[in-house]
């Protein structure tokens, strides 16, 4: 996967000049209106915008959020990576939990192979700058959207991601204004903020006993995200990890990492620490780079989408035109049905329940839409997912390509890449070797 996300990286010259055009587009409201009001237009949007902003009104752009029906925990883990990951990952795997990660981009630098595998192993993804550098980052929103971008593309380049998720560090509090959090919603962005500390950072070596109670203080809402760091010094939050996850599995909460659909939190709006201002001018500038980045996902995500998709499962062999599957933080999204009836297995839909069941072998899938969960039977085993990565779409039900066919007792037992394609090889619980093209 990671030769074609070189391939795609060659293409971004390109992309990006297609996205300025299209920025420089979106600029103009109507292309029927005479030049000169089309400027005045656009004139008095930006000046709109910018006196909205100077006076401390946040903007958003309208967004449709799902509220899980079971209370939801969002564990987050920020600074990270450090050789501390490992564990933490290890400790999600156990425990059957999938987390959140908000990386620098100088530690993606140094442990790109901690990434990859939270990527892998179905864990989120979030930009939480570069260095962490406080008085840059915050000295002006430029500065800060530099750090965004300059570790974006250190997951593109290492794990062949662009996440839309975005932490502030120290959180938004008294260090984003109005100006900030735009300029984010405007490019794509989701930025989070939290509604329980562990209090992890609040001193250094804070023992991992003092941890769990400061998580057992609350406040325990329907949705909870849930602060905590894996960057080096924070041995103790690895300490503390399993029996925070026990104090959630208790409480009834079911465990999810963060996706575009989860409602974020923002703090309240506070007096911010840091002396700086925006001119007209320098936001107009802003306003189009935000739009630009807006631009590029929308190519890029069309982009991944240029060659069929070959499916192979012994001697059947199935053929996905572009058009009918997608790629979505590093990882194909096929249909369900095209997927298990090529590995020999049995689907139908259920419409009063809004379910797909799913069958193979002893296996039994069921992907519950009505309350958007998977119900996975293992025999006599049930075992529950709450918000996995799933999709009905114009009645077609999307799933995540290599996690299915693990999830259904299959295993990938080899990659072989070239410049033509790439092979992932793998076999099912009976030993069938079967070969992904793509």
């Amino acid at each position: 996967m990671l030769n074609l996300f070189r391939m795609l990286r060659s293409r971004r010259i390109g992309l990006w000049l297609t996205a300025i055009m299209m920025c420089t587009l979106a600029l103009m409201p109507l292309s029927a209106l005479p030049a000169q009001a089309a400027d005045d237009v656009n004139r008095m949007s930006v000046h709109q915008s910018y006196s909205e902003l100077t006076s401390g009104k946040r903007i958003w752009e309208e967004k449709a959020y799902v509220t899980p029906e079971r209370p939801t925990v969002y564990l987050t883990f920020d600074d990270g990576p450090s050789k501390l990951t490992g564990e933490v990952l290890d400790i999600l795997r156990d425990e059957n939990v999938k987390a959140t990660f908000f990386v620098l981009g100088q530690q993606v630098e140094s442990h790109p192979e901690l990434v990859r595998r939270a990527v892998e192993e179905g864990h989120a993804i979030g930009n939480h700058t570069y260095n962490h550098q406080y008085n840059e980052i915050y000295s002006s929103a430029e500065a800060f959207w530099n750090q965004v971008e300059k570790t974006e593309s250190r997951l593109e380049e290492y794990a062949g991601i662009k996440p839309r998720l975005v932490r502030a560090p120290g959180g938004t509090f008294g260090n984003f204004d109005a100006f900030y959090f735009y300029y984010m919603d405007q490019a794509g962005y989701e930025v989070h903020d939290w509604n329980i500390d562990s209090g992890d950072s609040s001193r250094q070596g804070v023992p991992a006993s003092e941890i769990v109670q400061t998580v057992k203080k609350g406040p325990f809402r329907h949705e909870v995200i849930l602060l905590m760091h894996d960057g080096t010094g924070h041995e103790q939050t690895v300490k503390a990890l399993r029996e925070i996850i026990s104090l959630f599995k208790q409480k009834g909460y079911a465990f999810a990492p963060l996706t575009e659909t989860v409602q974020p939190v923002h703090f309240s709006s506070g007096k911010v620490k840091w002396g700086r201002a925006i001119n007209e001018p320098l936001h107009q500038k802003l306003l189009a780079g935000a739009g630009a980045h807006r631009a590029s996902i929308a190519m890029e995500s069309a982009a991944v989408k240029q060659s069929p998709l070959l499916l192979s499962l012994g001697s059947k062999d199935v053929l996905l035109d572009p058009e009918q599957y997608r790629m979505a933080e590093g990882s194909y999204q096929v249909p369900l049905r095209v997927l298990i009836e090529g590995m020999g297995g049995h689907i139908e839909w259920k419409q009063e329940e809004r379910t797909a069941v799913a069958r193979y072998g002893m296996y039994r899938a069921e992907y519950d839409f009505s309350r958007h969960e998977l119900r996975l039977m293992d025999g006599g085993k049930e075992t529950s997912y709450h918000l996995p990565q799933m999709e009905l779409r114009e009645g077609t039900v999307y799933v995540p390509l290599q996690d299915t066919v693990e999830l259904l007792g299959c295993r990938v037992t080899e990659e072989e890449e070239s410049k033509e394609m790439k092979h992932v090889r793998a076999v099912d619980s009976a030993g069938l070797a079967f070969m992904l093209d793509y």
